[in-house]
């Protein structure tokens, strides 16, 4: 290095000011920076642009498809923004970031917390009357994805058994009416022998309707299995003895479905 120029770069040095090779090296570093992955958290089901990059205004609502599910990642490149703005013919794109990894933001749930929402939901799936919760086995700890509105319990069928009834609840947690969660928790219950009893048994009397467009017609009829409201079941005309499927949708009555057996 030459004494002037030695001289030159003690001066900067001393004011503050850049070299060109400084100056060019800052702005490759500050290249690098806008090039690299960045982490967004989100607890939509949906990604939208405005979670990725800011100051969109109406930009912000484009949507960028599904969030990843909890644990797992989905990475957006900047090419994929570009094709995104494009396609909406958005003219003079705005900074984009160079990736951004976008993870699911999850709730973690305590077993207290737990039990209380698999209770709440189990009472509102309305079990058959004679059927009581008993116990639930509640994991140590739960995560799902953030987010959720409402809790829906699934309950299967109970037997027609009276006594305690080991099973598995499903809980799906629900956001916009989509399940973005589900947890599986083991249950039992206490079925009375009311409950055990079938809604209508083998040989007991109903209306059987048979519906043609705005025409229903309603005739007498003998059950010919037990069956539970919403079961499919065969039943005998009480007229002349034709058996015919049908639908229980009530204890009383059922709806003659597709043609006879």
């Amino acid at each position: 290095m030459t004494p002037k120029i030695a001289a030159l770069a003690l001066v900067a040095s001393l004011l503050g000011w850049s070299t060109p090779l400084e100056a060019r090296a800052r702005a490759a570093a500050s290249a690098r920076r806008t090039d690299e992955v960045r982490r967004v958290d989100v607890a939509a089901a949906r990604i939208h642009l405005g979670d990725l990059v800011a100051g969109l205004g109406e930009l912000a609502e484009i949507d960028l498809g599904p969030a990843p599910a909890p644990g797992t990642a989905r990475l957006i490149t900047r090419e994929e923004l570009t094709a995104t703005l494009e396609g909406q013919g958005v003219q003079g794109l705005p900074p984009l970031p160079g990736a951004v990894r976008v993870h699911r933001k999850v709730d973690v749930l305590d077993p207290k917390r737990l039990r209380s929402l698999a209770t709440e939901a189990i009472e509102a799936a309305s079990p058959r009357r004679g059927i009581a919760l008993r116990h639930l086995e509640i994991p140590q700890a739960v995560k799902v994805a953030s987010g959720w509105e409402r809790v829906i319990a699934t309950v299967p069928r109970a037997p027609h058994r009276a006594g305690e009834w080991t099973t598995t609840v499903t809980l799906a947690f629900e956001l916009d009416g989509q399940k973005i969660a589900r947890v599986a928790v083991p249950a039992s219950f206490d079925v009375s022998p009311e409950a055990a009893r079938p809604t209508v048994m083998k040989g007991e009397t109903l209306t059987l309707l048979v519906r043609s467009g705005l025409v229903e017609i309603a005739a007498r009829a003998t059950a010919n299995d037990n069956a539970d409201v919403g079961d499919r079941l065969l039943v005998a005309l009480r007229s002349n003895g034709k058996v015919v499927r049908a639908r229980l949708v009530s204890p009383e009555r059922a709806v003659l479905e597709g043609r006879s057996p």
